[in-house]
């Protein structure tokens, strides 16, 4: 497995391959509750109508997500 690039938290990307491609992508650290890390995707920035989330437990469990999605992201 390829080292993992670092992930921008609140930031959206764009998923250009991979599964959701043509999606965006959010990542929130949820310090206060869960102390994980929520994965939020959305087909329209300003106006979503598709979409979904994820909760991972830790940075291992995030990278792990990306490397199964096979994900390329350009963070904007």
């Amino acid at each position: 497995m390829n080292a993992m690039p670092d992930i921008p938290l609140d930031r959206y990307g764009r998923i250009l391959a991979g599964e959701n491609e043509g999606y965006f992508i959010r990542i929130h650290f949820d310090a206060e509750v869960t102390h994980g890390y929520y994965v939020f995707l959305v087909d329209d920035i300003d106006s979503p109508t598709d979409g979904g989330d994820y909760w991972v437990m830790d940075m291992a469990e995030l990278a792990n997500m990306f490397h199964g999605s096979e994900w390329r992201i350009e963070w904007l």
